[in-house]
């Protein structure tokens, strides 16, 4: 059965609704040539990247052994990589203005990346770290001029596709904790933004062509894509089919030189 409330999904997660002093944090994974890595990182920073003055990028480069059973470290290696994370992290606080955007695991090692004003004392510190409270790991400690934040932006925040499956990741996990039944089919609306009103009413040929059906179009107070469209279709929200039609959407939308907005439904509870 249907319940009295409705969820709004958008491709934004509902973590960015806070207030930019809140951190906002989140982990991807992703395939690569040895096998799968794992990102966790500050997604807030990008609209401020790069910060004014935080121009060298420190890191720690930790190794831990791959098993058979998993790409990623498991057990108390995995509580003591948490350990070092965390005195690292505390270590910082005390020896330079920092700015810690994320961690990067992969291939049997993870990377712990700050930005700082100043780095010329941060790696006897991180020594003396080791020596004191984690004595036989094995690390690297590097220093980078990277006034353009360019490991953050290229390569730590993830790129559209990425960004599209996290948020589909989260609704979709938000969507079980309220206790909805995704294998069930219902009505999942969704918004798209263009800049013309021509391109709107092609791609509408378009989404009707794919059994969608139009709710309205309308001018909107938006001055680069000041037309939108609402339409809907049943689909259930299992992650694999979520991601199959925000992906046929964004495509779609973008050959028409508009914006897919998102998504919303309601839970639909277990009989």
């Amino acid at each position: 059965m249907k319940i009295a409330f409705r969820i709004f999904l958008f491709l934004a997660p509902l973590a960015f609704l806070q207030a930019q002093e809140t951190a906002v944090w989140n982990t991807y994974q992703a395939k690569q040539e040895k096998g799968v890595s794992s990102t966790n990182l500050r997604m807030d920073l990008i609209d401020q990247a790069p910060i004014n003055g935080f121009d060298f990028l420190f890191y720690v480069k930790i190794k831990y052994r791959v098993t058979k059973e998993s790409d990623f470290p498991i057990g108390n290696k995995l509580k003591k990589l948490y350990r070092i994370k965390d005195a690292i992290y505390d270590k910082m606080q005390s020896v330079s203005e920092s700015q810690y955007v994320g961690s990067f695991m992969y291939d049997g090692s993870r990377f712990e990346y700050y930005y700082v004003k100043d780095a010329s004392d941060i790696e006897r510190h991180i020594d003396k770290l080791f020596r004191n409270k984690f004595r036989g790991e094995k690390y690297d400690v590097f220093v980078k001029y990277d006034a353009a934040w360019d490991l953050y932006v290229n390569f730590l925040y993830p790129n559209d596709e990425i960004k599209n499956f996290m948020s589909n990741r989260d609704t979709v996990i938000q969507l079980k904790n309220a206790g909805d039944d995704v294998s069930t089919a219902r009505k999942i609306e969704h918004y798209t933004t263009f800049a013309s009103q021509n391109d709107m009413n092609l791609f509408a040929e378009a989404i009707e062509k794919l059994s969608y059906t139009v709710d309205y179009k309308k001018k909107i107070n938006n001055e680069e894509f000041p037309y939108e469209i609402k339409f809907h279709r049943k689909n259930s929200t299992k992650l694999e089919t979520v991601m199959k039609f925000t992906t046929e959407l964004i495509k779609l939308s973008k050959d028409f030189n508009g914006s897919y907005d998102g998504w919303e439904t309601y839970v639909i509870k277990k009989k």
